[in-house]
């Protein structure tokens, strides 16, 4: 997991951010392991790509999506390139009746133990612009169409792995 080495406003929200001219200054999160294993994905919650993920998916000009570069700060002596993947398209379709959601007392969805998305909502939205976006009814939680995710997985990453919707909680990444 990373962790901000700086404050920067503005990622979490459907929009793109102004760049800053500079890379945006990361650090890994604590508790830092001893021999920190640099992978080609880590989370802000934002996904963090290496470059030559960033390099493999830029060309696609992915509707909604805007790369940040960002400088993450492993050890003092070591501090290596990679991209902020901000996803400012954000789609409201997660499907309230089949899902299983905690909520809040003015109804916003604080968890999600089953995920269904409302597909009638999706279908009316061209694939060229839902292939990655953000669930508005939780801006956090990101979604990848599958022949998005093919494209990423053709690359062998290190560090990566897509969770299908039918599977996802928000406890999907502490299980195997």
């Amino acid at each position: 997991m990373m962790d901000w080495d700086e404050f920067f406003v503005g990622l979490v929200r459907p929009r793109p951010v102004k760049p800053l001219g500079r890379p945006v200054k990361l650090r890994l999160g604590k508790p830092i392991p001893r021999n920190p294993l640099m992978v080609d994905f880590h989370e802000l919650p934002e996904p963090v790509f290496s470059p030559r993920f960033k390099e493999a998916l830029e060309p696609l000009a992915i509707y909604g999506v805007q790369f940040i570069p960002a400088d993450v700060r492993v050890t003092p002596d070591d501090v290596r390139p990679y991209w902020i993947m901000h996803v400012h398209n954000w789609i409201a379709c997660v499907d309230r009746e089949r899902s299983v959601l905690s909520l809040h007392d003015d109804g916003e969805v604080l968890g999600v133990r089953r995920l269904v998305l409302d597909e009638p909502v999706l279908l009316e939205i061209p694939l060229e612009r839902r292939l990655a976006f953000c669930l508005s009814e939780t801006p956090s939680t990101h979604v990848f169409h599958q022949s998005l995710a093919d494209q990423v997985l053709a690359l062998k990453p290190e560090g990566l792995r897509f969770i299908p919707v039918s599977q996802w909680s928000d406890a999907a990444a502490f299980q195997a």
